[in-house]
């Protein structure tokens, strides 16, 4: 199982979205839906192993997460304004602190960043933060340590333009939250998932 969580920290909190302004009025959420697309999506075909969270802090009801699992996701497309127009959806909904479906494999609830990190960390995952300054990918996830940790699943978290606040870094760090970098460059977040996902699919699928 590949998970990835996104922290938002502008993407809005209501089901008021204007599709056309999907990076200004909505914020960012376009970036949103770019990496929802990169991990849930392949050509003709959905990544079944995958789940992708998004924690929305921006206005008017903060914080809400959302859920798009991919085993059961029904009738969504990969362009950003199909993807848009379900987040609008399930963000149109009453949020409460369990999860609810508001299309098939589409969940949202009204929960914390922090707890769903630590909610993964109680499943025994194994849990990585991008970071630019962390260990390279190739250094932690290879063909040797993959075959041993690969059943206890992986979660990935990222941030979005802002990024991670400093208390969000203490909090992972408190934890034991291992940073691992994917370049020595600044990457968009769903260029960052296309990167992870080719890393494990070459294990996964070829050995190297």
């Amino acid at each position: 199982m590949r998970e990835f969580i996104l922290k938002a920290n502008r993407a809005i909190t209501s089901g008021d979205i204007n599709l056309k302004d999907l990076p200004g009025s909505c914020g960012r959420l376009d970036l949103v839906c770019r990496c929802i697309s990169s991990a849930l999506f392949l050509s003709h075909d959905i990544r079944r192993d995958t789940i992708f969270y998004s924690v929305h802090y921006g206005k008017p009801n903060p914080p809400v997460a959302l859920k798009f699992v991919g085993s059961q996701l029904k009738r969504v497309s990969p362009d950003e304004r199909s993807i848009a127009l379900f987040i609008k959806k399930a963000l149109s909904k009453e949020h409460g602190p369990q999860w609810r479906e508001s299309t098939p494999g589409i969940y949202h609830a009204k929960r914390e960043f922090k707890d769903i990190v630590l909610e993964k960390i109680m499943e025994g995952r194994n849990v990585y933060l991008l970071h630019m300054k962390g260990k390279p990918i190739e250094e932690v996830i290879n063909r040797r340590s993959y075959r041993e940790i690969k059943d206890r699943g992986f979660v990935f978290i990222l941030g979005d333009h802002i990024g991670l606040s400093e208390e969000d870094e203490r909090f992972l760090r408190d934890l034991g939250v291992e940073r691992i970098s994917l370049s020595p460059l600044e990457l968009h977040a769903n260029q960052c998932i296309d990167i992870v996902h080719n890393v494990l699919d070459k294990l996964e699928y070829r050995g190297i």
